[in-house]
């Protein structure tokens, strides 16, 4: 007999659910909410302020709202190594995901929805192309090297 499956995050708490829906909705319209088994992720393009435009997945873990959603990017390919030698990513997780929430700048609060998630990958992109414009030597802002 197998082990009955909790339930996610958008089962038992439909209202949340909602109110993403809503807020993605009212703000970024170009997303659209998928499914895959059990996780919830939107899929879109996000442009920059220089005209770059980013397909990114911004995927829900299975405890939200106690954990922020993970953004990947997925067209173009992004890597950010720090260290061609070790492989070291610098503002990304070893998963591709982006590092997008520090304490002394930004932190994810329950009440933050994936609006803020992609306001905070906005902000990692002008900080990546800035980064690529100094041919890898700055990274700009608070977390800068």
């Amino acid at each position: 007999m197998s082990e009955p499956t909790s339930a996610v995050w958008y089962e038992s708490d439909p209202p949340r659910l909602v109110q993403e829906r809503d807020a993605m909705q009212a703000r970024f319209q170009q997303f659209r909410l998928r499914r895959s088994g059990r996780t919830l992720y939107w899929d879109g393009h996000l442009t920059s302020n220089s005209g770059e435009t980013y397909r990114i997945v911004i995927r829900y873990p299975d405890n939200f709202p106690d954990l922020p959603p993970k953004v990947f990017p997925i067209e173009p390919d992004i890597l950010t190594l720090h260290n061609e030698a070790t492989r070291e990513l610098k503002h990304q997780f070893s998963d591709g995901s982006l590092c997008l929430f520090h304490p002394h700048d930004r932190f994810f609060e329950r009440r933050s929805t994936a609006v803020t998630v992609i306001a905070a990958a906005a902000t990692w992109f002008a900080a990546y192309e800035y980064w690529l414009y100094s041919e890898k030597t700055i990274w700009p802002g608070r977390e800068a090297d």
